[in-house]
């Protein structure tokens, strides 16, 4: 085989390289192209969803608000008229009363017929009927102390916080410096409860009379509880 033939295969074989290294080259940037192209449009289609998405909640947050500021309108008038219904703070702390007592369960019928019986003239009797009885803490010896009035039409029991000796210790009576709670207990089975500092107010209205309550500290151990029937 003469020089010239191989020289002329080595030189073909050269360009055959070179052809195929472009042809990969031109593939290469082609797939990448390509990749890229796919990879923008995909980047596009998202963001176009998500500023989709934040416009819709967008919208949505306003019309929210729009639909509040109307609700919050109206309450504001609701609560101006009921304002200007009523005019004073007694008005206000009867129907804060009304609503408390309907939430832990009264009927408004039954507070209705109570209200309905009240007089504007109402008396009371002259005589006042008082009686101790033991405020019970943990720590007392006795387990039940009461004290009934007219007959066993209502009986109250009353329990407290225990009262610390000098060297800060519990002692069996209760503090009358503290909250205590008296139980009302009226002869048809219900209960009415008041809790607080000493002295404590409280009416009972029962069989078409109201009794009125006043509860005093008494001697060690014991309140004074006085009451007074009045007519309706």
């Amino acid at each position: 085989m003469s020089l010239g033939l191989v020289h002329r295969k080595e030189k073909q074989k050269r360009r055959n390289k070179r052809i195929w290294a472009f042809i990969k080259f031109v593939l290469v940037i082609g797939i990448c192209g390509g990749i890229g192209y796919f990879a923008h449009e995909i980047g596009i289609s998202v963001a176009q969803e998500e500023v989709f998405l934040w416009k819709t909640r967008y919208e949505t947050q306003i019309a929210e608000n729009e639909k509040l500021k109307v609700e919050l309108g109206q309450d504001k008038a609701q609560l101006d008229q009921l304002n200007q219904l009523l005019p004073n703070e007694e008005m206000k702390s009867l129907i804060a009363t009304v609503t408390e007592k309907a939430n832990s369960g009264v009927e408004f019928s039954r507070m209705e017929t109570i209200i309905n019986s009240v007089t504007k003239d109402a008396s009371c009797f002259a005589e006042i009927d008082t009686k101790r009885f033991i405020v019970l803490t943990n720590l007392s010896t006795e387990s039940v102390s009461t004290a009934s009035y007219y007959r066993g039409l209502i009986t109250l029991a009353g329990t407290g916080t225990p009262s610390l000796n000098e060297n800060g210790s519990p002692e069996a009576w209760f503090d009358p410096t503290k909250e205590v709670t008296i139980n009302f207990m009226l002869a048809g089975g219900e209960q009415q409860e008041v809790s607080g500092t000493l002295p404590l107010y409280h009416s009972v209205i029962t069989n078409g009379f109201e009794y009125r309550f006043t509860i005093t500290p008494g001697r060690t151990s014991f309140v004074d509880a006085s009451v007074q029937q009045c007519n309706l």
